[in-house]
C-alpha cells in the first residue's frame, strides 16, 4: 500500500498503529502494551489493554509508559527507514528527530525501571506503508507524530506520578515541534491550529 492510500484509509492506519502498540477507543488514541516488542502474551490476547489489568498506580504507570515506549520505538524505526529518501535540510531534521525519539525512549525505559518494571524492546520489524519519495516520508512522519501527540495527551491524566506527567508533557511538546517542521517541509502551514491535539 502506498503512503497516500494508507493515509486516506482510517482502517489501515488504525490496524497499523494497533500492531505497533497504539489502540483506539472512542475515537481517541490510548496506549496499549499488548503488542509491544517481544512482550506479547499467548494467554492475554492481543488488543487487550494491560492498563485495565493493573492493580495499583505504579503498575498502571508502568503499563502506560511501556505503551509510550512502543510508540517511540516505532518512531525511531520510521525515521531510520525514511532517512535514505531524505536530503538536505529534511535529512538533517530527520536525523535530529530520530535522536530525539531515541532520547524519549531512553527516558521512558529508565522511568519504567525506576518503577520496578521491565521496558519493552523494539519490534524486530515494522510493516510501514510503501515509502518511495521524500514527500511520502514526510507525510508518514507527520502521521506518526500526530498519533504520538494524541496518545500522550490521552495518557497524561492517567499517570499517577506528577513527575511522569511532566515528562510526558515535555515529550508531547517536542513531538508537536516535529510536526511543525515537517509540515513546513511539505509546504503546508506549520502551525495550522491554536491547540495541539494530534489525531487518531
Amino acid at each position: 500500500m502506498d503512503v497516500d492510500q494508507y493515509l486516506r484509509d482510517p482502517l489501515s492506519r488504525r490496524r497499523f498503529f494497533a500492531l505497533s502498540g497504539v489502540g483506539f477507543a472512542g475515537g481517541s488514541a490510548v496506549f496499549l502494551s499488548a503488542c509491544g516488542g517481544e512482550q506479547e502474551s499467548s494467554a492475554g490476547g492481543a488488543g487487550q489493554s494491560e492498563v485495565t489489568k493493573a492493580k495499583g498506580p505504579e503498575e498502571t504507570d508502568i503499563q502506560i509508559l511501556n505503551g509510550a515506549l512502543d510508540l517511540e520505538h516505532m518512531a525511531v524505526a520510521a525515521y531510520t527507514a525514511g532517512a535514505k529518501l531524505l536530503k538536505g535540510a529534511t535529512l538533517t531534521a530527520g536525523k535530529a528527530f530520530r535522536e530525539h525519539e531515541l532520547e524519549h525512549a531512553s527516558g521512558l525505559a529508565n522511568a519504567i525501571k525506576e518503577l520496578g518494571g521491565k521496558p519493552h524492546k523494539a519490534k524486530r520489524g515494522y510493516d510501514f506503508p510503501s515509502l518511495r519519495t521524500e514527500e511520502d516520508v514526510l507525510k508518514f512522519a507527520v502521521d506518526v507524530e500526530n498519533t504520538a501527540v494524541a496518545a500522550y495527551l490521552d495518557a497524561l491524566p492517567k499517570l499517577a506520578k506528577p513527575e511522569l506527567r511532566a515528562t510526558a508533557a515535555a515529550i508531547v511538546t517536542n513531538e508537536a515541534e516535529h510536526i511543525s517542521v515537517l509540515l513546513g517541509a511539505l509546504g503546508e502551514d506549520p502551525v495550522p491550529e491554536a491547540f495541539v491535539v494530534g489525531k487518531d
